[in-house]
């Protein structure tokens, strides 16, 4: 049986951005690994007024897609190893937080996992219960879950 999973994470970090950040991602590089190997594609959205992170992907990934959706910056492409040790070496910034606003994993145009503000809320697709197990293992302890 599968399952449409929406995680949100509780713990914020205490930030004077206008955006919330968790408080801790130690969950967030082994969670998107674990995803990589059910997805084909990626896609990740910056806000317009964060161009260096997303010069940052268009250089280390120069073969992926660029699209301005008004006020997202959307790179995407093939999720290639190239592209899987950018996500997973780069995903976090100097403070050790999530950089891009959202990230998408799919397989075959069909959406697997998405992380979207930044990281705080995390979406699961037709998931098996191997796979909400490994979720329940490794998210923090206080994160909302919803199914739907």
């Amino acid at each position: 049986m599968k399952h449409n999973m929406h995680y949100e994470l509780t713990s914020m970090a205490d930030t004077p951005e206008t955006f919330s950040y968790a408080e801790d991602y130690s969950f967030w590089m082994p969670m998107i690994e674990h995803f990589f190997a059910y997805a084909d594609s990626f896609e990740i959205h910056c806000w317009k007024g964060e161009t260096a992170k997303f010069e940052d992907i268009i250089n280390e990934l120069p073969n992926a897609e660029r699209d301005d959706d008004g006020q997202l910056l959307i790179a995407s492409g093939q999720l290639n190893e190239k592209a899987k040790e950018f996500i997973l070496t780069r995903s976090l910034d100097a403070r050790g937080r999530l950089k891009w606003f959202s990230v998408f994993l799919e397989r075959q145009g069909e959406p697997v996992f998405s992380s979207e503000h930044y990281g705080v809320e995390l979406i699961g697709y037709e998931l098996n219960a191997e796979q909400i197990a490994f979720l329940d293992k490794v998210l923090p302890v206080d994160v909302r879950r919803f199914e739907w």
